[in-house]
């Protein structure tokens, strides 16, 4: 259990260091043409690590790779849309939680068994994701009914693609990561062209574009090279989540992904000096205590 738990907490930190990279270059480059950027580098990190990882092309990591690529793209495009149409503050957790809920509901419906200690860490997590994501909000706010729907669906989307890498068996090794950021790739790339060839297609994205008022607005070249080093530590996040779902629990890897959080909290604490609310301090005091709790178990 403990080395699941280590590998799922570097996964999360990686991705919640690139989801800060990628945050801080979408205020200079569009989305689509980001989120590429950063697909092109995952690919390149993961294609690098080959030669020194177990890797086997199985069909199962074939398959179930190409379902979590998918999953995690729809995913990810809906999560933008869901930002888009609604505040940050009351969307955010409620992907956050409901991408971790759909992989925890699925390790229990197929009879998954840990420790008592587990599952109460596990509940403390999912509570520590849900205000970690927390931030502070106009109270007069409402989430549309669309919105909500949009959310759910990037959650239950992003749930699945952890399903679906817990799904693949162990011996492919680091192959079902590689057919996910390629089938991420993929997508990205044609979405890239269409984008480029369709005027209407290309005002649907730019919605996706709307960024909070304030912060910082760096150069081209500088957001191309913040989105190559998130792609970079995407790629490195992926294998670290697939490594641990093989050694260790579905629930406890998702539970422990979901708190990415706290990583673009620190970050844009300690570079953009924003302020960290006490509801989010507690939520990280929580997550702490439930990745204890988890590896002790």
């Amino acid at each position: 259990m403990i080395l699941s738990v280590v590998l799922a907490l570097a996964g999360s930190l990686f991705y919640g260091v690139s989801d800060f990279f990628g945050g801080v270059s979408t205020r200079r480059l569009r989305v689509v043409p980001a989120t590429t950027i950063i697909h092109v580098f995952a690919t390149l990190a993961l294609l690098i690590a080959l030669p020194f990882v177990v890797v086997r092309w199985e069909s199962g990591a074939i398959t179930w790779g190409a379902v979590a690529g998918v999953s995690a793209i729809v995913g990810l495009l809906t999560f933008y849309a869901a930002l888009a149409d609604g505040p940050m503050s009351l969307v955010a957790p409620l992907i956050a939680v409901v991408g971790a809920v759909v992989p925890v509901a699925f390790a229990v419906i197929s009879g998954e068994r840990l420790p008592v200690q587990a599952w109460i860490a596990i509940a403390l997590a999912l509570i520590s994701a849900l205000l970690v994501s927390v931030t502070r909000t106009d109270a007069a706010v409402r989430v549309r009914p669309r919105t909500v729907v949009v959310g759910l669906v990037s959650g239950i989307s992003l749930g699945t693609a952890l399903i679906a890498l817990d799904q693949a068996p162990e011996s492919a090794g680091l192959a079902t990561a590689v057919v996910e950021i390629l089938v991420g790739l993929g997508a990205m790339l044609i979405l890239l062209a269409l984008t480029r060839l369709s005027a209407p297609l290309r005002r649907f994205f730019a919605q996706f574009d709307h960024q909070p008022e304030g912060g910082p607005v760096v150069s081209v070249a500088r957001a191309r090279l913040l989105a190559a080093a998130g792609g970079v530590l995407v790629g490195a996040s992926n294998a670290f989540i697939l490594f641990a779902l093989q050694a260790g629990s579905l629930a406890v890897v998702s539970v422990l992904v979901s708190l990415y959080p706290l990583a673009t909290i620190v970050l844009a604490r300690f570079t953009l000096n924003e302020r960290v609310s006490r509801i989010q301090l507690l939520g990280m005091g929580l997550a702490l205590v439930a990745s204890v709790m988890l590896a002790l178990s």
